[in-house]
């Protein structure tokens, strides 16, 4: 009982703090968003969807309802299974989303606090110097600069998992092993960056307790392969369906991002601007604002001192030099300046599978904190013993320098918090409009307007598929779907005036079946009043509702495409001849996808292509495959016609927005048009670009042409 009061106790005053510190959030705690309306409501509609899907014993978890017509995209970010088994049940017992997304953010100060606690006193015995390592944990700067990212401000499970090792080793338990694993496994299903990051405290830990104990190999060996079963069993799912993610949709991080989110030197000198006492040092901006704390500092500092008091002060030492290091990225930075040579986490992006997927190694830092933070503890006890003499008062002393140095630590980490209303029901004003639209059959559907300078919208557009229950095209993660990506850049048909017809179009052909117009969130009027009559139009849309500030239509279904079967016309059989830039006509045919043919000049109507086979072909379809930099070069009205003994017979005339958005569904670096043909005896093909773009040009990086069997 003295132990679970003792425990209590320490939640409890992680919890009081963390109430404090994020004030007045708990008395708007069902309606106020923590941080921001950007990444929380992410998060908060991603814990909302786990919750569903843990009903349904995780069915379909990984497809959920954003980035319509692609799968898994719950995996375009972290999936947070790791908290949604907690909260869970208050997304079911409630259903307010934003209550439960509230109630793991106050949440996981307490995990943090508790868990370097626990580290921390096992290693020194005391608890009033663990509590100060919990404080450094839970309330350091680096948490400002986080305050929306869930994932990383729930990070107690590591130092837990830290603690469940050392008292493996202590014991030599199977059960402690296991426990360390499943707190491993917390903390990679919280956030995935620590399936790579998590493992190198235990790495270090484990290789200093077994050079320090040596303990039985056997027993070793069998303890650990049990250990390897039960993270086998948990992440194998997981695994598997990220690497599909990453097959399907390349989803990986170029070295120069890398280099971009890496740690510089001079970044552990900067801190959040929306901190209260440190706010805006240094000149690091968000992912670069690692300052962890004077007191903090200063008390490790005083542990390193101290060290022939533990062995485990070298240990702690020797991690916090290593996450350091690696938190640098592959090309070390001093306050901006380049060391000229590549650090070892150059070497391991070259050697650890998935490591190219985690954007930002600065986020090591986390680990160089939770090594400060044991450190810390060190320090903090000595200078607790030194000031609290051998006297009656030795207590109360004691009590009054850990409240000091608790104060210091809380006070270095105090963030001015925002927190806006947002009702997890949506705006008032829209509800009668997603009610209607939760009333239709289940379909893809799409919110408009969507562009990259409304980014929160895409977060509310995201986050109201709780209400409507419909799968949509919009959204907003870690990554972004390439279809979404385009659909709201600047060469998006969405926003070109006078193609709205040819967009809804578009839209037909990947399978959505609800348009959902936002009147008043349109900047442009007559862009709005187009799509309003493109939607108007009976060959696109078989209904419409208007609301008070929403117009909801219902498309007509779009026949799918005759496949395009055969064998590709011998590049040496095809002599082609252009309009513009007749010297760059190899490139058609080049097999680099990066080459390409271009007009040169914005299309102007009057631009073509011939090419003439070396004998009458019956030609199946026409491939003209893009780049992602140039997908705004696509033919705004393309004409093919086919000759044979000098007849001109048109095969296709039109839009080929359809062909182009299908070809971004299966490819979104290099995708395809791809237009099946009718019947046809061709000896001369022509493609003419009929269509006018104010800044783009026409360009095909490779032209492929199948004969029919």
């Amino acid at each position: 009982m003295q132990r679970i009061r003792h425990a209590a106790a320490i939640v409890a005053s992680f919890a009081a703090l963390a109430i404090a510190s994020t004030y007045p959030l708990i008395g708007r705690i069902t309606n106020h968003v923590a941080s921001d309306l950007g990444d929380p409501l992410l998060v908060a509609w991603m814990l909302a969807w786990d919750a569903d899907r843990l009903r349904h014993g995780l069915a379909g978890v990984w497809d959920a309802p954003n980035f319509f017509p692609y799968r898994h995209t719950l995996l375009y970010s972290e999936h947070f299974l790791g908290v949604a088994i907690f909260t869970a049940p208050i997304q079911w017992l409630t259903g307010n989303a934003i209550l439960t997304y509230n109630i793991a953010f106050l949440g996981s100060f307490v995990v943090a606090g508790c868990g370097m606690y626990a580290l921390a006193r096992r290693l020194t015995g005391r608890s009033d110097a663990a509590f100060i390592a919990g404080l450094i944990f839970a309330f350091y700067p680096f948490r400002a600069s986080h305050s929306s990212h869930l994932q990383l401000l729930m990070i107690g499970w590591l130092p837990l998992s830290v603690w469940a090792l050392h008292r493996y080793f202590d014991t030599g338990r199977l059960r402690d092993l296991l426990l360390s694993t499943g707190f491993y496994l917390l903390q990679t299903l919280t956030a995935g960056y620590f399936a790579y990051y998590g493992l190198l405290p235990l790495s270090f830990v484990a290789v200093w307790e077994l050079l320090r104990r040596r303990p039985a190999t056997r027993q070793l060996l069998a303890h650990g392969a049990a250990a390897a079963a039960l993270a086998g069993i948990v992440m194998l799912p997981v695994v598997s369906a990220y690497a599909q993610v990453r097959r399907d949709s390349g989803l990986r991080r170029s070295v120069d991002e890398i280099k971009s989110q890496s740690a510089d030197v001079g970044d552990y000198v900067s801190a959040s601007p929306s901190l209260r006492l440190w706010g805006g040092i240094g000149s690091g901006r968000g992912e670069h604002e690692l300052f962890p704390g004077v007191t903090a500092v200063a008390l490790a500092a005083w542990s390193l001192a101290l060290r022939r008091r533990s062995r485990a002060i070298g240990l702690y030492a020797s991690l916090f030099a290593a996450a350091f290091i690696l938190s640098l990225g592959p090309e070390p930075r001093v306050f901006g300046h380049s060391i000229g040579m590549p650090g070892p986490y150059a070497a391991l992006l070259r050697v650890v599978p998935g490591l190219d997927g985690l954007r930002v190694p600065a986020r090591l830092a986390i680990v160089c904190q939770m090594a400060l933070a044991v450190l810390a503890a060190f320090g903090a006890a000595d200078l607790i013993d030194r000031f609290g003499s051998a006297s009656v008062r030795q207590g109360i002393r004691r009590a009054i320098v850990t409240t000091i140095l608790g104060a210091l630590i809380a006070a270095e980490g105090w963030p001015r918090l925002g927190a806006p209303p947002f009702d997890p029901q949506g705006d008032a004003r829209d509800r009668a409009g997603y009610a209607y639209l939760a009333s239709l059959p289940r379909g893809g559907a799409i919110e408009l307007p969507t562009a990259a300078e409304r980014l929160l919208d895409e977060f509310v557009y995201q986050y109201m598929t709780l209400v409507h229950h419909h799968p949509i095209v919009n959204g907003h993660s870690g990554y972004v779907s390439p279809l979404a990506v385009w659909l709201r850049g600047g060469h998006s048909p969405l926003r070109e005036s006078g193609r709205q017809e040819d967009a809804i179009d578009m839209l037909r052909s990947i399978g959505v079946r609800y348009v959902v117009v936002h009147r008043d969130a349109y900047e442009d009027a007559g862009l709005r009043d187009e799509v309003l009559r493109a939607l108007s139009n009976d060959r696109l849309a078989i209904a419409q509702q208007t609301f008070e500030r929403m117009t909801v239509a219902v498309l007509a279904p779009a026949d799918p495409p005759p496949p395009v079967n055969g064998s590709a016309v011998p590049r040496e059989s095809i002599a082609a001849q252009a309009s513009d830039e007749p010297d760059r006509l190899p490139f058609l045919f080049d097999g680099d996808r990066d080459s390409r043919w271009l007009t040169a000049r914005p299309q102007s109507g009057d631009e073509w292509l011939t090419l003439a086979f070396d004998r009458p072909r019956e030609v199946a379809g026409v491939r003209l495959q893009l780049g992602a930099r140039s997908f705004g070069d696509y033919p705004r009205a393309l004409r093919i016609e086919s000759a044979d003994d000098g007849d001109w017979r048109t095969l296709f005339e039109g839009s080929v927005l359809p062909h182009l958005a299908r070809g971004i569904v299966k490819d979104g670096e290099y995708p395809f048009i791809e237009i099946p043909l009718p019947p046809n005896r061709t000896e001369t093909l022509r493609l003419s670009q009929h269509g006018r773009a104010n800044t783009f040009f026409w360009s095909i990086h490779e032209l492929e042409l199948v004969e029919r069997r």
